[in-house]
């Protein structure tokens, strides 16, 4: 499709078209999706919503979505693009470092680079990837690749296709959150070693970002159901029982140590799997390294007490993952005061607009979609700029015609009030060429008393139109003092000023060029007084 053809979308952060966009982000147990209105420089968040999917075996699971996308689509207002993220268990990464700072070359290597790597077929692939860091001095730059199966990224662009609606991107959710972090104020000058854990019902998705540079990344099929299930063991009750009592009480029931051990048993285990991961992650870095901040959020971080026992276990200091710094920001603004769950994080992170994933798209058949969007506007903005144009081409023509036409029309009436003071005591006439008729007439008349009639009798009035007609006055700034016409002699002399010395070539040429008129002197002077001889034969 053709793109920016005439006014692109923006300009940097700056949107000249506001846009409303979704972003989605869909678990096993959850959709959640997060509307933001973008305009110029503004983005406000509008709508946030948390959809559980339906329990009960009488649907499938993709039905359920599809259901599920459907309720969220019927809250929102009228949108623009729906961008939504795929789980980061179904795709892979891949880190790499180009001799290029140039977005379009590295786009050109990317997927040669990758494509040995890949588990499956590079023609089953959809290859995708966001710069993590530039580095000017050696001119290189460092990637993280992303490549996930064509099918899969269909299969989940199915979901919105059977609710009515089509997305046009879609994104990875640990990328988007990584984006996100980059844009939060408090987060994003942090220097050392900082993770993301986002803890989830079934699995939880865990970032590694190495002096603001995001190195690594690691699903682990773990999360809430995993800790129930083991705490459902201890207690004897249902796995669903397990999984209420701990988002209610969290890491601690009042009046109840036993359970306090057990969730601290189970907590443990759980930890332990993230423990792993990070060290795996710090044991790649070149250089050792201390994990300064760990930022918990997802639906575990609804769990009481979470980033307490996340600091004492692993010894790192442990936080909820905020956005408040992002709110504050004087270009965000919230509407109705509205509140933003950690569960909601990955959803607005998907939506929010940023120049890390700005570009990438997994969901290259989507590209058309967005392309047609910015097509249709483009082409109104063309329709509305031609019609401006030619309403001032009609405008400037108008203005022109009636400064000519008032021009004309005063030259008249002086060249009419000339003759008529000169030949016409009557002012019947008002036209010029009936004037010069009636003035002709009145000439020809009195030439007959003239001892000179002939046939080759050539009317004065004809000299005098032809110099006026080869003397260009506006251009020349010619100023005439006076003109005396001699008709024994078949001369005229001219008493005159222009305005330059090269008005005054032209004017000499000009006259030289008419073959009625023969200079006798040529002025030297802007001010001067040239001798034109009269010429019978032409």
């Amino acid at each position: 499709m053709i793109k920016n053809i005439l006014i692109p979308e923006k300009i940097k952060n700056y949107y000249i078209f506001p846009k409303r966009v979704v972003g989605f982000d869909i678990d096993k147990t959850h959709v959640t999706a997060m509307q933001i209105y973008l305009n110029g420089n503004t983005v406000t968040v509008e709508r946030c919503i948390d959809e559980k999917l339906e329990t009960g075996a009488q649907l499938s699971h993709d039905e359920k979505v599809v259901n599920a996308i459907k309720n969220i689509v019927n809250e929102l207002d009228s949108f623009d693009e729906i961008y939504t993220s795929i789980s980061s268990s179904h795709v892979i990464f891949k880190s790499l470092k180009l001799p290029f700072t140039s977005y379009s070359k590295i786009k050109g290597v990317v997927e040669y680079e990758v494509e040995p790597l890949l588990p499956f077929s590079a023609a089953d692939a959809l290859i995708d990837f966001i710069v993590t860091q530039e580095i000017p001095e050696e001119k290189s730059s460092e990637v993280m690749v992303v490549a996930a199966q064509r099918n899969a990224i269909e299969q989940h662009v199915a979901f919105f296709e059977q609710a009515g609606v089509s997305p046009s991107k879609v994104v990875v959710d640990l990328l988007s959150l990584y984006s996100l972090y980059k844009n939060i104020p408090a987060y994003a000058d942090l220097k050392g070693s900082v993770v993301l854990v986002d803890i989830g019902f079934n699995v939880s998705r865990v970032a590694f970002i190495n002096d603001g540079r995001l190195a690594f990344v690691r699903t682990i099929p773990k999360g809430i159901f995993s800790q129930a299930r083991e705490l459902a063991k201890l207690h004897s009750v249902s796995q669903t029982e397990a999984a209420e009592v701990i988002m209610r009480f969290g890491m601690e029931k009042p009046d109840d140590s036993s359970y306090k051990d057990s969730m601290e048993k189970v907590a443990s285990k759980f930890w332990s799997d993230i423990k792993f991961t990070l060290q795996s992650f710090s044991s790649q870095l070149q250089e050792e390294v201390d994990i300064e901040k760990l930022l918990i959020l997802g639906q575990g971080a609804k769990i009481s007490g979470i980033s307490e026992f996340s600091t004492k276990f692993l010894g790192i200091s442990s936080q909820l993952f905020k956005v408040e710094s992002l709110i504050r920001k004087s270009n965000v603004k919230i509407k109705n005061s509205l509140t933003i769950p950690s569960s909601n994080i990955i959803s607005l992170a998907v939506a929010f607009p940023s120049e890390i994933t700005d570009k990438f798209n997994l969901y290259k058949m989507g590209a058309g979609i967005s392309d047609a969007n910015l097509l249709n506007k483009q082409l109104i903005t063309a329709a509305v700029f031609v019609f401006i144009i030619f309403s001032l081409f009609f405008v400037h023509g108008y203005v022109q015609v009636s400064k000519l036409r008032q021009e004309y029309n005063a030259s008249q009436k002086e060249a009419v009030d000339a003759l008529h003071k000169k030949f016409v005591k009557s002012r019947e006439e008002d036209e010029l060429e009936l004037a010069v008729d009636e003035a002709e007439r009145e000439v020809g008349e009195k030439e007959k008393w003239f001892a000179f009639v002939g046939k080759d009798r050539f009317s004065f009035l004809k000299y005098l139109q032809a110099l006026f007609e080869t003397i260009d006055k506006d251009a020349l700034g010619i100023k005439v003092e006076k003109l005396t016409v001699s008709p024994a002699d078949m001369e005229m002399v001219l008493d005159a000023e222009v305005k330059n010395y090269k008005a005054l070539r032209t004017l000499v040429k000009d006259l030289k060029k008419n073959k009625m008129f023969k200079l006798e002197t040529s002025p030297e002077e802007t001010k001067f007084k040239m001798n034109i001889k009269l010429l019978r034969n032409v």
